[in-house]
């Protein structure tokens, strides 16, 4: 069947994709050896934390403008802007590349199948709780909750798929959360304030982990279908339940904001954003698993810390720079 659009996918997206087909363009139509096979899936690999790493540098950047000088105090409305650019984003390159987006056949209704019905819920559930986390919370708790998300992980995946580390790496996660607690100790405003922040985490931490896990197992279930295909079913459904959430996150008067030209850009650029992240996060998760994505969040605050140290001369303690350097060595 023709099409008016290409079927062939330019080399720099085609490392960023990791649908059959291509996959199948990216070697040509050839087997390679195993050696190569190997070689090319650490690059990847390595393409994927790097690519995660750096639009979410951007995105947390982008977000702060908009809340900040934009004035968009929404973030539950923003996260919807968020899904519907992603969205966008996917249906847009799915009628342009077919390739990089191709269509999720299964042989049953997705709607029907209760895992991906549970990875709707968490992904369009998370994302509220954790805005409104940031809401009812010190920054500093916040942060240092997030490593709850770590230990969780690990025993979700033991529970629904008998998953143990070995000694070696639960002896580094457990290195990773000490040294964090103990650089994050000092900072003011470090435990709940309220009784609903601390309601609000322990709902939070178990989704967001769960959402993590979830994904690996669908993607697996599936047949290790494309990233890309699989978010695109995905986000409809996320996105009517993060629309249901939002009433409870957001404040009144998000209809009598008055928009500029500058908030508007702003607005639309963290879209875009979120998309890059979006998808970079699922690569890593769907292709490294859960346990590196958080560490990867882990490894974003440390990093944060020692480049802010030697190139802008921010001031820490050597107890700051011991801890954020044993993290990183941890991570590693």
């Amino acid at each position: 069947k023709s099409s008016a659009y290409p079927t062939t996918v330019p080399g720099w997206l085609l490392l960023l994709s990791d649908s059959k087909q291509s996959m199948a363009q990216l070697d040509g139509g050839k087997s390679p050896k195993a050696a190569d096979r190997n070689d090319e899936d650490t690059a990847r690999a390595a393409l994927f934390l790097g690519f995660n790493f750096l639009s979410t540098v951007a995105l947390i950047n982008i977000n702060k403008y908009v809340f900040t000088k934009a004035h968009f105090g929404f973030p539950a409305a923003l996260s919807n802007v968020h899904y519907v650019t992603s969205w966008g984003c996917l249906a847009l390159l799915k009628r342009l590349a077919p390739a990089l987006v191709p269509t999720l056949d299964v042989g049953r209704p997705l709607h029907t199948d209760r895992d991906f019905l549970a990875m709707c819920l968490l992904i369009g559930s998370v994302t509220p709780l954790n805005n409104m986390s940031l809401q009812l919370n010190p920054i500093a708790w916040y942060q240092t909750a997030k490593l709850a998300v770590t230990p969780v992980v690990v025993a979700i995946e033991y529970g629904l798929d008998g998953v143990v580390p070995s000694a070696a790496r639960a002896a580094c996660l457990a290195l990773v959360c000490l040294f964090v607690v103990k650089m994050r100790e000092p900072a003011a405003g470090g435990a709940p304030q309220s009784a609903a922040g601390l309601i609000c985490v322990a709902i939070w931490v178990p989704l967001a982990a769960a959402y993590k896990v979830q994904f690996g197992r669908l993607r697996r279930k599936l047949g290790k279908c494309s990233t890309l295909a699989l978010m695109h079913a995905l986000f409809p459904y996320a996105l009517l339940v993060q629309t249901i959430l939002s009433p409870l996150v957001d404040p009144p008067g998000l209809f009598e904001y008055s928009w500029t030209a500058t908030s508007l850009f702003a607005v639309a650029a963290s879209g875009l954003g979120a998309f890059l992240v979006n998808y970079s996060g699922f690569l890593v998760v769907g292709h490294l698993g859960a346990i590196s994505h958080v560490l990867l969040g882990q490894a974003k605050s440390a990093m944060t810390l020692l480049v802010a140290a030697l190139l802008f001369g921010t001031s820490y303690t050597a107890r700051e720079l011991v801890c954020a350097s044993g993290a990183m060595a941890s991570i590693v």
